[in-house]
């Protein structure tokens, strides 16, 4: 799953912008400052990359992610 999570934190810094710095493991998507339209078209993206079906409410703001990971791995997602 290590795999996965830093296959996230990669989309995250390239795609989203995301200081990499900010990127603890306690940091929740609203400590990065995501809405719910950010979160949104994370999982299309996320979804997209790892070719797994992600509903839209799939990744909440209260989510790290290792949480994140957690639900892309459940869904089948290899890194």
């Amino acid at each position: 799953m290590q795999a996965i999570e830093a296959r996230i934190a990669e989309i995250l810094v390239e795609d989203f912008k995301v200081d990499a710095g900010a990127l603890r493991p306690d940091a929740t998507f609203a400590d990065l400052n995501f809405d719910s339209l950010v979160l949104v078209e994370l999982i299309l993206v996320l979804g997209n990359q790892f070719r797994v079906p992600l509903d839209d409410g799939a990744l909440h703001d209260t989510m790290t992610v290792t949480d994140a990971a957690g639900v892309l791995a459940a869904r089948g997602a290899v890194a």
